[in-house]
């Protein structure tokens, strides 16, 4: 699933196509918005922005709502460049002048006047983005004292985008490490030093992730692990998908999980559980 680092970059891509353009043609193979071609044609595109794992784009009388969940994504091409052929569906293709920016696969789409935002079952209930430049560390160890969060476990609360919005399962494993966090612990356990080093580690990872696309590990150390001849995917974390793999800093073995049927991974020896 992507987390928020993808579908903000993925926004920049849809921005610097569609902002300020106008829409030529378009494609819905969604049943349910059949007859809403005419609400695109001919429309500018106002503002399009990520918010947690949600991108909106916006026009003037209405706002185009998707959450790509399991298995959606977008892409950008020039409007002449034909389509990806793969294994996904066609939802949506918008075209202007010079792209066409398509979703595939996602199921979480909505046709939305402005003011329903505010009242959205996912975006009304989205805790601080940790991507975005504005959020801060303070902003998030006051969000994280409120008494809703004090007795849930990590292990499930860095899952809830009403937490920290834009972490999914590669960061919440990868924030864990590098806070020295065993995921048992609960909120009300962390000392105020812990939960600094939390709010730290959630902004810092989030944001390399979206810089230098999904690498958490320290960036000296994945040059050098490429260097002998690890794949991108075997250098680029720190825990996730390493288990029965020694830890980079202590040799100890990473242990895999599933809780709640998502993949947790973790040092026993850098994330003790006290």
């Amino acid at each position: 699933m992507p987390e928020g680092p993808e579908i903000h970059r993925a926004a920049n891509r849809i921005r610097k196509a569609l902002e300020g353009m106008v829409i030529e043609d378009v494609e819905i193979t969604i049943p349910r918005f059949s007859e809403s071609h005419e609400q695109f044609l001919g429309k500018t595109v106002n503002r399009v922005e990520a918010r947690g794992k949600a991108m909106l784009i916006h026009f003037d009388n209405f706002v185009m709502y998707s959450h790509n969940q399991l298995y959606g994504r977008w892409t950008v091409n020039l409007k002449d460049t034909a389509p990806k052929k793969w294994n996904r569906a066609l939802r949506v293709a918008l075209t202007t002048e010079k792209h066409t920016c398509r979703l595939w696969s996602a199921t979480d789409i909505l046709l939305m006047e402005p003011w329903e935002l505010s009242g959205h079952p996912y975006l009304s209930k989205l805790g601080p983005d940790v991507v975005i430049p504005e959020t801060t560390v303070t902003e998030l160890v006051e969000h994280m004292n409120d008494k809703r969060f004090q007795r849930r476990r990590l292990k499930s609360l860095l899952l809830d985008q009403g937490f920290f919005a834009g972490i999914g399962n590669y960061l919440r494993s990868e924030v864990l490490f590098t806070s020295g966090l065993h995921p048992d612990r609960t909120v009300s356990s962390l000392s105020d030093e812990e939960k600094k080093v939390l709010a730290e580690q959630a902004l810092f990872l989030s944001r390399q992730s979206f810089d230098v696309p999904g690498i958490t590990v320290d960036l000296e150390m994945y040059d050098k692990l490429r260097s002998f001849g690890q794949t991108r995917g075997q250098a680029r974390h720190w825990v996730f998908t390493r288990n029965d793999m020694e830890c980079h800093n202590c040799n100890s073995l990473i242990i895999h999980t599933r809780p709640g049927g998502r993949r947790l991974d973790y040092c026993p020896q850098c994330q003790p559980d006290c």
